[in-house]
């Protein structure tokens, strides 16, 4: 049940629109977010380096939470406990308001496992087709 899924609804020769649905026990939400592809290429390496060390939280964003921007999404993906169980805090801007200060934060659960392959398929988002997805969970796609 609880998934995040990352999926290309448009691209330009450098920009890319994500429509990104978070899907946990208790809510599902969705926001389209626009990224360059060298930001992409950034967060892809940040979750890398986590999956490697996993001994801090590692926060990314999705577009810009700050300024006069497009909605945003942002994730910040927790310690492991000892068994490789961790949550993601996700945070979907909600685009009804001038001031972007409505906002559904809340955990997804996961695991240190989804993470480590999650890191290369956002690299290979880059490259993918307008309707390309890929998640957490490949399998409930």
């Amino acid at each position: 049940m609880n998934n995040i899924i990352f999926e290309k609804v448009w691209q330009d020769s450098d920009l890319i629109e994500l429509k990104i649905t978070a899907i946990s026990e208790f809510v599902t939400a969705y926001q389209s977010c626009y990224v360059q592809n060298n930001n992409l290429e950034e967060i892809s390496e940040k979750i890398r380096k986590y999956s490697q060390l996993y001994n801090e939280d590692c926060y990314v964003e999705f577009g810009k939470k700050n300024g006069d921007y497009t909605p945003a999404f942002s994730m910040k993906i927790m310690k492991p406990d000892i068994s490789g169980h961790l949550k993601i805090e996700v945070d979907v801007e909600i685009d009804d308001i001038n001031n972007r200060s409505h906002r559904c934060c809340y955990y997804v659960e996961s695991e240190l496992g989804t993470i480590d392959k999650l890191w290369a398929k956002l690299n290979k988002l880059i490259a993918d087709d307008v309707g390309g997805k890929v998640s957490l969970y490949s399998n409930e796609l």
